[in-house]
């Protein structure tokens, strides 16, 4: 940190602070929602991590008509910025018409055309000294950051701003990948795609992200102007053992839990690439293999209503076992902690994913983790958890196995877990953005 802050005061003269903006839509989109996602979490961390740095003045991008109640502690942090809107820039637009009308006399002899083009001069100039103080922001802006949509074409016509981008993952348009997300291109991911060019500068959540965004899109990207910034899970997470908060925990979620009770737990989205179904299935196969009956599946996370039907189907040939298998749904952020705390260990084996936030969090939670050997999950989870094949039975069970059988193991993991979740901050993210700021914004 000391590093950065050296570097940071070396960029603004006389200590006066480099002005951003940040495009705050999806959080003022968002601020109601019961789930919110992982990609809104990245933008507010991201936002906290610049509101905490005295060399950064940070204006936010938000909707027209946006008005902060203040009813929550989201709105409470978003009202402590100034704000502009995607129309306060284009008002900008009139002092380029006043160049366009000066070349336009500058090319002419014509007398009305003269007058005509100095009418629109003062008109303009009108137009400008009603919004004088807002271009005199704009131009002392040095940088915009989206953390979820494409960079405004209007933004784009500011040359002297540097706009970063972050991407988070290629799962919709990955052939072997079963995506959720709709074919519609005016869906947010459709239109970033259209936007990709060489240059924004680009933050990747993962060398995975970079490596795939280079590989599908070599044209549209400068490989140079992409850099990897791991991200990270909420400082919330950390071991707690307590049963009798679980119990209540439990007892909210409609889950009566005895002493001798165990469980296994699963933390995402219903959706084909989370892979849940070949999980249960592996977990069943598995309590039948050993004849364990005090052992539960409990599956936290909303549902995509097309997957549903196909997950109620197919369990519906493990009927016997259907008591076993525990869906709480969506679960609050303040009771996620002590479901991965208590869990004899964490099953995670999706099948794609561009930063694997689940099992970091189970990490610093202090609960074993099995995941998939793919994607981005090596990166997350080192040699600090049990990574296998997605879609290998034998594995699967295998790793089931080792971790209900032998506790040292489990303590094992945990250990490593909790050490390699100690290498995953939002500090570090934030220091290692600015530090590739500072190198752009000096060269």
């Amino acid at each position: 940190m000391k590093y950065i802050d050296s570097l940071l005061k070396f960029i603004f003269k006389n200590n006066k602070p480099f002005n951003i903006i940040f495009d705050a839509s999806t959080l003022v989109e968002n601020i109601n929602l019961e789930a919110r996602g992982g990609i809104y979490n990245v933008a507010y961390n991201i936002l906290r991590q610049f509101s905490k740095n005295n060399h950064y003045k940070t204006i936010l991008l938000v909707p027209s008509g946006t008005v902060f109640s203040n009813e929550n502690k989201i709105e409470s942090f978003l009202s402590s910025f100034p704000i502009m809107t995607i129309s306060e820039f284009k008002e900008c637009k009139f002092q380029k018409k006043i160049e366009i009308h000066i070349n336009k006399i500058r090319e002419t002899n014509n007398v009305f055309i003269i007058f005509d083009r100095l009418l629109k001069i003062y008109k303009n100039l009108f137009m400008i000294s009603t919004i004088r103080k807002r271009i005199e922001i704009i131009n002392n802006i040095g940088l915009f950051i989206s953390p979820v949509y494409d960079i405004p074409e209007v933004i784009k016509n500011y040359s002297w701003i540097k706009s970063f981008h972050i991407l988070y993952d290629c799962t919709p348009v990955l052939k072997n990948i079963p995506s959720h997300v709709p074919p519609d291109p005016q869906h947010w991911y459709a239109k970033m795609l259209q936007g990709l060019n060489k240059e924004t500068y680009y933050f990747c959540i993962s060398e995975c992200t970079k490596k795939d965004f280079l590989e599908l899109f070599p044209d549209q990207l400068d490989k140079n102007k992409l850099f990897v910034t791991p991200i990270a899970s909420s400082s919330n997470f950390v071991v707690n053992s307590d049963t009798f908060v679980l119990k209540n925990i439990l007892y909210k979620y409609g889950v009566t839990q005895n002493s001798d009770d165990c469980y296994i737990f699963s933390l995402c989205s219903f959706e084909p690439r989370k892979n849940l179904i070949f999980t249960i299935k592996c977990f069943i196969k598995f309590i039948k293999k050993h004849g364990i009956d005090n052992m539960y599946f409990y599956l936290g996370g909303g549902h995509f209503d097309q997957y549903i039907s196909q997950f109620n189907h197919e369990m519906a040939e493990f009927s016997d076992y259907q008591d076993k298998i525990i869906r709480l749904g969506y679960v609050d952020d303040e009771d996620v902690n002590i479901l991965y705390s208590n869990s004899l260990f964490f099953v995670y084996l999706s099948q794609y994913e561009g930063f694997a936030m689940p099992p970091l969090e189970a990490m610093q939670a202090g609960t074993p983790v099995i995941c998939s050997n793919n994607s981005s999950l090596p990166e997350v989870v080192g040699d600090a958890a049990i990574t296998i094949d997605c879609d290998s039975e034998e594995q699967c069970i295998k790793a089931f196995e080792d971790l209900y059988f032998n506790e040292d193991l489990r303590k094992h993991y945990i250990e490593k877990g909790l050490e390699r979740a100690k290498l995953f901050s939002w500090e570090k993210t934030f220091d290692l953005m600015s530090k590739i700021i500072f190198d752009v914004i000096t060269h």
